[in-house]
């Protein structure tokens, strides 16, 4: 055997003993310190194993042993298997795969693992739908359906296949075949993008042939309407009085989501009375976001400014709200799961017609006025105003931009209240 990750020894460890009181000879292979143990049907006792020559001894002249009965038979299935191991590790550095091992098992036993492409996207949206992250399981839900029509043997894809020459087909079949917008393949990317992230960081996937980044696909979107209102149109939507209510309300909601440094519609519908700490400094809404996945993310922390206050008095003297929640985007009470996030997306969807009367009310030209052109209004009113793009990345809890994430943490809460001040 040529190479040095494979080697086939005896396991004779405590506890392995057979009952015909012999061990199993296993392959070890190893890379990167770590190691995977593939089992083989032969077993021997450990003065018939050769350790030396990864075989079945064959010479007993001198210690007169009892060999192996099927020590020659045995002995010519090791030698192919050794070649074998040559020739997967040869292929994997010949195509460049920065193999796995289970990519290595796979190809020694012939048997694919569970750890497919598919099987991961699977794994991946029942971790989502456990956890209550419903959009993002309807996103990698979708995206995974669309693959599938596009790849018949899906199925049976392992991530090194998914190179770049492969994203590029999907891109072309995406455009040509089903007629997508470019916003919609950016929309499926992105997910195909994140799940292979996943997967690299799981040990399952190949930085070697990553598909995406800067030699890579590039993803892009279409050219889209401005999304961010001028400092005249967010004055009129401060200050300009609505005499109907209910076109009040959803200029209320909208603008306590630009104070909340652009809080999205569904983490503004999920906040409750227990996300109000109170520190020497002031109080805070300190909350994490619902599209960002695991309990190990870190909290977002809003000091309450006068604005914000404001509103918050309005809504709970002004509007029926709903069980501890504190401010007015659930109507019903006991949702959970996808009944929940399937009542805050119609109500999102309620919000933003209601914003376009909004919007001819107050005399907004030019953009179509949506929950999400909060975020934006408030992240270019701080660019504007000359706030760093990184205090910017942090104040909207952005968790995949890699150039800015290792500056997030070195910002203290006293830096995005100072420049909330410019709001």
């Amino acid at each position: 055997m040529e190479n040095k990750n494979c080697r086939f020894a005896i396991d004779s460890s405590k506890g392995h003993e057979l009952k015909d009181g012999t061990y199993p000879i296993v392959l070890y292979v190893t890379k990167e310190n770590k190691r995977k143990t593939i089992t083989t049907l032969f077993s021997a006792m450990p003065e018939q194993w050769d350790s030396k020559g990864q075989s079945f001894q064959v010479d007993n002249r001198f210690s007169q042993i009892k060999l192996h009965p099927k020590r020659k038979s045995n002995n010519t299935w090791l030698t192919a298997k050794k070649v074998l191991c040559d020739k997967i590790i040869k292929d994997f550095d010949e195509h460049r795969i920065d193999w796995t091992l289970n990519q290595f098992e796979e190809e020694f036993t012939n048997i694919r693992r569970k750890s497919n492409v598919k099987d991961f996207f699977e794994q991946s949206i029942a971790k989502l739908k456990r956890s209550g992250h419903i959009g993002n399981m309807r996103c990698y839900s979708q995206c995974l359906h669309v693959l599938e029509l596009f790849d018949a043997k899906f199925d049976k894809k392992v991530f090194n296949e998914i190179d770049k020459v492969y994203v590029r087909k999907f891109h072309d079949y995406l455009y040509i075949d089903r007629g997508c917008s470019l916003n919609t393949i950016r929309y499926y990317m992105k997910a195909l993008r994140a799940i292979i992230n996943k997967a690299i960081e799981a040990k399952e996937g190949s930085a070697v042939t990553y598909p995406f980044g800067k030699l890579g696909y590039q993803i892009e979107g279409e050219e889209t309407q401005k999304r961010y209102l001028t400092s005249v149109d967010l004055e009129k939507l401060k200050n300009k009085p609505l005499e109907d209510y209910h076109l009040n309300l959803y200029r209320n909601i909208f603008l306590f989501s630009y104070y909340c440094q652009g809080m999205s519609f569904i983490d503004v519908s999920h906040l409750k009375k227990s996300n109000i700490h109170k520190l020497e400094t002031g109080s805070y809404i300190v909350y994490r976001r619902q599209k960002t996945e695991g309990k190990n993310t870190k909290a977002i922390s809003i000091k309450i400014t006068e604005q914000i206050q404001n509103l918050l008095d309005w809504f709970k003297a002004e509007t029926p709200l709903i069980g501890d929640y504190l401010v007015p985007c659930i109507t019903i009470e006991g949702h959970e799961g996808e009944k929940l996030y399937q009542h805050i997306k119609d109500r999102v969807h309620r919000f933003n017609k209601n914003l376009k009367t909004v919007a001819e009310e107050l005399k907004i030209e030019g953009i179509t006025l949506t929950t999400y052109v909060a975020r934006h209004s408030y992240a270019m009113r701080l660019k504007n105003s000359g706030i760093s793009e990184d205090v910017i990345s942090q104040a909207l809890g952005h968790k995949d931009l890699k150039t800015t994430k290792t500056y997030l943490d070195s910002f203290g809460n006293e830096v995005v209240d100072k420049a909330n001040e410019v709001l």
